[in-house]
């Protein structure tokens, strides 16, 4: 079973509120599409940036191989639902 880190994915709110990943100007050109930026799509990376920065920072202050080694076991374990 593989363990999905949503912390570690993109940010994926964007389709849920209609926006489209299309740039209308560099679609006929041939160019990369670039996504439109609305409020909440700057919101949600900003939110999305703010969760790995606490992340690495918590891991980063592990004192050695097997404190970092459960650390992220207890953040895989905590992604979803709490459980006791």
């Amino acid at each position: 079973m593989k363990v999905i880190s949503f912390l570690l994915n993109p940010p994926a709110r964007a389709g849920f509120i209609g926006v489209s990943g299309k740039n209308a100007s560099a679609a006929g050109r041939g160019e990369p599409a670039v996504p439109s930026s609305s409020f909440l799509e700057r919101l949600d990376r900003w939110f999305w940036r703010q969760q790995l920065r606490e992340r690495e920072s918590y891991l980063s202050g592990a004192q050695d191989i097997f404190e970092l080694e459960d650390r992220i076991r207890r953040l895989e374990r905590s992604v979803g639902s709490r459980y006791y």
